[in-house]
């Protein structure tokens, strides 16, 4: 007798970022969105988050395909570490493909991309997948219903309900209308904007702001916005053609995406209108449009580089105007308000989010929420895509709207619900949680290694050389004492020197103890260093003792 379908959660859940669940239905498994995260600021060095999918790896023999929502990172971007581990045929829309692709040449992957589309339909062993078209803040985006043995679950992604999209493409409501009638047993709905009242505006409201700025703009304009969001970057060139002004795009990003996007027909725009970076000097100021990435105020981002006076093609000068097409993601505003002090301080007009309508969200809000709710009429509900806040207040929208407590659950990751009959139950837990890219290095930074370097970024470090003959134990040169962070060596010797001579006092009082057993002389050292500093300095920086033989 077969087993229940089993739905893992891999990522996504008490986070923003890091989409990832899998389906297992008689035993094969369908991954469904491989998506990173950024680190936070605790994550000192860290450049990129993964989903952790020990649990896929150890099972690598029954995963049969990756079917892909859209092409924004935090659900695609993880797919280049993802394929290395497990090969198998990766499903998407041609453009999330093309983003994909991209990124998959970046890293030497090779991969076995197979275009779906919405609406469309794809059988994988016992499961049927029906694919919905969905409104999102990127083009060719859908969602997933798995119609399985045991229940049909239906997963939204991420989505809206917009009116009146850019390229006409709306969530494709009659289809879930007709998939509800057929009986949704599970819905998971993205949580992202639970907590933001009434309805997503329109993105078209962008697209008037940026008219009004471009009408009243009389220098260079400069647009950063995520490089993904094609529905922005098409608003930017029609405002720009209309203008007469020329368009170039910066960031490898934004350059990529756009090639992708124009070769699919999702951006258009006339050949004549774009020039390339490195030829903006030959234009007046007043007939440049340049499209960038760094909205979120990243370090290496353009628009970080272009307000720090650092980039080699563009500069900003007074009466210039640079828009922030983008809100702040949670945790970045500090980095995104260093980059617009920057630009004012180069004299630039700047319009950002908490000024102007220069964004819009490509989630649902809560009253569109409660809308998806209602539409699909689901047995049980589970809210996803969000912190936990999200999570519960999306939990409270389904109250609302008649689904009984006892069927709604809220999950975190590592969670496995069961279908049987149409029923859900919680299964056993699997292992998830967080990998950590640093640099070339995937996994080899835990919390051990990040609680060292907050400590160092904290308090600093003291090295403590000590040069020890092996024979009898005699010191021979030392203590000498290095810092790191802690002090300046040369506006605090006396400090250092005496902290110096009470470890050479604590060395030499180490009666009855083998003065060559290392370990026992580490120890000695920390704890009479450790004690002086904290009540000298009231820090406790990092002790590391260096034992040297002769």
């Amino acid at each position: 007798m077969a087993g229940p379908t089993r739905i893992i959660f891999l990522g996504g859940l008490g986070e923003v970022g890091r989409n990832m669940l899998a389906l297992e239905c008689d035993g094969e498994i369908v991954v469904i969105d491989c998506g990173l995260s950024f680190p936070n600021e605790e994550m000192l060095g860290v450049d990129l988050v993964l989903p952790d999918w020990s649990y896929l790896r150890e099972r690598s023999d029954r995963v049969r395909a990756v079917i892909l929502t859209h092409g924004h990172e935090d659900h695609v971007g993880a797919l280049s570490w993802f394929l290395r581990d497990i090969d198998v045929p990766v499903y998407g829309t041609p453009l999330t493909l093309g983003i994909a692709r991209r990124r998959l040449d970046e890293f030497g992957v090779k991969a076995d991309l197979r275009a779906i589309q919405a609406p469309g339909e794809l059988e994988i062993g016992r499961c049927k997948f029906r694919f919905i078209a969905v409104s999102h803040s990127i083009p060719d985006a859908l969602s997933v219903a798995a119609i399985t043995p045991d229940g049909t679950v239906y997963y939204t992604a991420d989505f809206k309900l917009d009116s009146s999209p850019i390229d006409g493409r709306k969530t494709d409501e009659a289809a879930i209308r007709e998939l509800a009638e057929e009986g949704i047993d599970l819905l998971l709905s993205d949580s992202t904007n639970a907590e933001r009242p009434g309805r997503t505006p329109s993105e078209r409201i962008v697209g008037d702001t940026l008219r009004d700025i471009f009408h009243r703009s009389h220098g260079r304009i400069i647009v950063a916005c995520f490089a993904s969001n094609l529905h922005r970057v098409q608003q930017v060139c029609e405002v720009a053609e209309e203008l007469d002004r020329k368009v170039a795009f910066v960031g490898r990003s934004m350059v990529n995406n756009v090639e992708v996007g124009r070769d699919l027909g999702h951006l258009r725009v006339r050949d004549d209108s774009l020039i390339e970076i490195g030829d903006i000097e030959r234009y007046k100021r007043d007939e440049v449009v340049i499209c960038c990435t760094g909205s979120q105020g990243e370090p290496l981002a353009a628009l970080s580089l272009i307000a720090a006076g650092d980039h080699k093609s563009v500069s900003v000068t007074a009466g210039d105007t640079v828009i922030l097409s983008a809100s702040p993601i949670p945790g970045n505003e500090p980095a995104v308000h260093r980059v617009i002090n920057g630009l004012y301080k180069a004299g630039a007009d700047v319009y950002h989010s908490e000024t102007s309508p220069v964004h819009v969200s490509g989630h649902a809000a809560s009253e569109e929420l409660a809308f998806m709710i209602a539409l699909a009429r689901p047995s049980y509900f589970i809210p996803v895509h969000g912190e936990y806040r999200q999570l519960a207040l999306h939990r409270n929208l389904a109250l609302e709207e008649g689904i009984p407590a006892e069927k709604i659950e809220i999950v975190e990751d590592g969670d496995v619900i069961e279908l049987k009959a149409g029923k859900i139950t919680r299964g056993d837990r699997v292992q998830a949680g967080m990998v950590l890219v640093d640099g070339l290095g995937v996994g080899d930074v835990g919390p051990i290694v990040l609680r060292d370097r907050r400590l160092l970024a904290q308090d600093g470090v003291i090295m403590c050389v000590v040069t020890i003959d092996p024979r009898n134990g005699d010191i021979l040169a030392g203590p000498d004492l290095i810092t790191r962070g802690f002090v300046h060596e040369d506006g605090s010797r006396d400090l250092l020197d005496e902290a110096a001579d009470l470890v050479l006092d604590a060395l030499e009082d180490m009666e009855g103890e083998d003065i060559t057993d290392w370990s026992a002389l580490k120890k000695v050292i920390r704890r009479a260093l450790g004690q002086y500093v904290w009540e000298q300095t009231r820090r406790r920086p990092m002790i590391l003792p260096v034992i040297m033989e002769i």
